[in-house]
């Protein structure tokens, strides 16, 4: 098999790269990244792994000035990079998929296209520029070899040749068996902390029921809600961890969070690892009922749907008996995880063949 070449507009640290990375090279399979270090602080010293841009930060709105410079940098690269017939490349994203579409129709490159957010409609883009952004991206799709979605939700255009590969997760129990006699009245709260990702409904719920714990794991993106959530008791925090630890740390909790705000038409398609990670863990996931995913999760009981707004329908998770509730829809997740979302079977099954 060619070695493969990942794309992306950001770190190799990414945590669904990652699992895609450990699957290869389990199996011998090398794998080299080109990137965008947005950061300026990741230390790179290994070979296979190359950024061609720096600069630009994330979750702040002078980011949409880089990624012009971004995809301009991309397109003169592979323009005149001589050796790239020799890799199999996968292009995540449109930042990466549109430059690569551009120089694919200047010389033969052959290129597969994966997709975590359509771009078009993760901002809030001008009707107009939006629309432009949906044509091209479905040009960059029909050019591709083939292209990976995160979810059968993402599916806009059935005429592309399309797979999806979930964002579950390693199984961190490794096949054992969930023992649940740590389980406790603990909230994992996890990944983005944004209002978008209903940080301000989850301190409501947090303020308003004091003997609930609530473990709060990753980067804050406000700080006027970070320093409300953190003041209260019975609130904890640390900072973003590396997957296994972050496990360790949320495994014996009652309910992760995984609310996505509607006022973004993206959020709506939310296709959140958290879903994938609480039924690995053997614990419901909490979403609202506005993210089109929220009927898989009520329908295979593998979590608990809520309104993104705090009010009443919050309550089941400060019910008397929740834990036991708690205890039913993770063993639910935990064996559906194991019947079906196993990264490894996926990638085997539907991915490896088409390489």
């Amino acid at each position: 098999m060619k070695p493969i070449l990942y794309i992306k507009g950001s770190s190799e640290k990414d945590v669904r790269l990652q699992k895609f990375i450990k699957f290869f090279q389990s199996r011998n399979i090398e794998v080299n990244f080109w990137g965008w270090n947005r950061m300026k602080s990741h230390d790179n010293k290994d070979r296979t792994i190359k950024y061609l841009f720096s600069g630009g930060g994330a979750g702040n709105k002078i980011l949409l000035l880089y990624y012009p410079l971004w995809m301009a940098i991309l397109f003169l690269k592979v323009l005149f990079t001589k050796s790239l017939s020799k890799y199999t490349i996968i292009a995540i994203n449109y930042e990466c998929g549109f430059p690569l579409y551009l120089a694919s129709r200047i010389k033969k490159i052959n290129y597969i296209y994966e997709i975590y957010d359509e771009f078009a409609i993760s901002h809030k883009f001008p009707s107009f520029l939006k629309n432009w952004l949906i044509k091209s991206d479905k040009k960059i799709m029909n050019k591709a070899d083939f292209v990976i979605h995160v979810d059968k939700n993402r599916i806009r255009y059935k005429e592309c040749k399309s797979i999806v590969i979930e964002n579950t997760p390693y199984d961190y129990f490794e096949g054992e068996k969930r023992n649940y006699d740590g389980l406790s009245l603990t909230f994992a709260v996890t990944g983005m902390l944004s209002q978008r990702r209903g940080i301000e409904q989850i301190y409501k719920f947090a303020s308003n029921n004091p003997c609930i714990s609530f473990l709060v794991v990753g980067v804050f993106y406000d700080t006027k809600f970070k320093q409300q959530l953190l003041s209260l008791p019975n609130v904890s925090f640390h900072e973003k961890v590396p997957q296994n630890i972050l496990f360790s740390m949320i495994k014996n909790c009652c309910g992760i969070f995984s609310l996505y705000s509607p006022c973004i038409e993206i959020n709506k398609l939310a296709a959140s690892n958290k879903v994938y990670d609480a039924m690995m863990l053997g614990i419901p996931v909490i979403t609202n009922q506005e993210v089109i995913n929220s009927k898989f999760i009520k329908d295979s009981e593998v979590g608990i749907v809520v309104d993104y707004n705090y009010n009443e329908s919050w309550d089941v998770l400060c019910s008397e008996n929740y834990l036991e509730k708690a205890k039913y829809i993770g063993q639910k997740g935990r064996k559906l995880y194991l019947d079906q979302f196993l990264f490894d079977t996926l990638v085997l099954k539907r991915l490896l063949p088409l390489l």
